[in-house]
């Protein structure tokens, strides 16, 4: 294609140089990636660093930095969501799900929850643990759900609102998976029924958004012998590429999916826009609603979690203008802030508060620094207050 390289990247900053003007536009994240050379293909097939370049970003790398903080968040009971977003063919699906001895965050963060679930099943026997799996696309608005598909992909699943867990899909699948082979069996099951097709940038062009749910359970046994139970409910996300029908060279049923694809990266953005400009103060009504997208990814968004988002972008000079997009729609979604709070039983909350509010009494009258209004309060609200403290330890 005799394309020029554009993209470069400076610790979190990535540059991008209009191919036109020569202008520069910085862009701070997190973390940014290189991927584009620099690497050796092992014996295996895995991608490495190569010797003497510490530019290239492995698979294990990414997991590293971003795929340890969803398993921490599950362990501890907090919903978590990871989505990838960009162009078609820009590295999505390598990001989220991998290839062959390239495993991306998806499978190596089952991997490592099992891995954990056994150490701590030796540690703590008497607490028991549950994964449930799922795995849907959204085409063309339409809800499937890959474990058990219909052939019919015009009429989905039906979207519902629960008040207080939100949108849902009523009759999607959820499967009980003891194992990693397990879940690795219902993973590959699922990808083999998503919806692909051939474009002239990607020959395995993902047609439909794509979200894997994983609900973790651990149950045990408070000190009143009573069963407790913490949740999390982990979304690992791959969204369609953004497309140009005169990129992919897209016609008939192709150019009608691209078309239905764009209209919902579209409300995505709306939805990020206006969350963008409530974090910063303003008061906008976010449009959840405009798209099956966006109400499945409220929660993520907007809600009860705490969200990851990788932004995946073409190096070369042809494609700047649909990179300059991705960079600007990432950009705004980092002013995004969501508020997660543990999934647990609420009288196990009281308790755990409880205990950390007397931990810090403690604390502060060993170090003879207990606030005046609790030293001369009433003795009988102390009094109370000792007998609650102590109930609850």
């Amino acid at each position: 294609m005799n394309s020029k390289l554009i993209v470069a990247m400076e610790g979190p900053a990535t540059i991008l140089t209009n191919p036109q003007t020569g202008e520069e536009k910085r862009f701070a994240f997190d973390y940014s990636y290189w991927s584009h050379d620099g690497m050796i293909e092992q014996q295996d097939g895995y991608f490495s660093i190569a010797p003497n370049n510490s530019k290239f970003a492995d698979q294990n790398t990414v997991y590293r930095d971003l795929g340890v903080g969803v398993l921490r968040n599950a362990w501890d009971g907090y919903n978590s969501t990871l989505f990838a977003y960009g162009q078609t063919g820009s590295g999505k699906s390598w990001s989220i799900v991998g290839y062959g001895a390239n495993k991306g965050i998806v499978p190596t963060f089952a991997e490592q929850l099992y891995k954990e679930i056994d150490e701590r099943r030796h540690s703590s026997p008497s607490t028991q643990y549950e994964v449930k799996f799922s795995m849907l696309e959204i085409y063309s608005e339409a809800v499937r759900d890959l474990l058990h598909p219909s052939d019919d992909k015009r009429h989905g699943l039906k979207i519902r609102e629960h008040p207080k867990k939100g949108f849902y899909v009523e009759g999607l699948k959820t499967q009980f998976v003891d194992s990693y082979d397990a879940i690795e069996k219902q993973m590959d099951e699922g990808t083999l029924n998503r919806t692909v097709a051939a474009t002239n940038m990607n020959a395995t062009s993902s047609r439909a958004h794509t979200i894997v749910g994983i609900t973790f359970v651990q149950k045990q046994k408070n000190e009143a012998g009573q069963e407790t139970a913490k949740t999390s409910v982990v979304n690992l996300v791959d969204l369609a590429g953004s497309e140009r029908a005169d990129s992919t060279g897209a016609t008939g049923d192709r150019l009608k999916e691209g078309a239905a694809i764009n209209q919902s990266l579209s409300a995505l953005g709306n939805v990020i826009a206006a969350l963008a400009d409530n974090s910063n103060g303003k008061m906008v009504k976010v449009p959840f609603r405009d798209s099956v997208l966006t109400k499945l990814l409220k929660n993520a968004l907007g809600g009860n979690s705490k969200t990851v988002m990788i932004a995946a972008i073409s190096p070369a000079d042809i494609n700047y203008e649909e990179t300059l997009s991705t960079l600007r729609y990432a950009d705004r979604a980092k002013q995004i802030k969501t508020v997660a709070t543990v999934n647990e039983d609420p009288t196990e909350k009281l308790i755990r508060e409880l205990k950390t509010e007397n931990e810090k009494l403690v604390k502060l009258l060993q170090e003879g620094n207990l606030p005046a209004d609790i030293v001369n309060g009433d003795r009988e609200n102390m009094s109370d207050a000792g007998d609650i403290s102590h109930a609850s330890l």
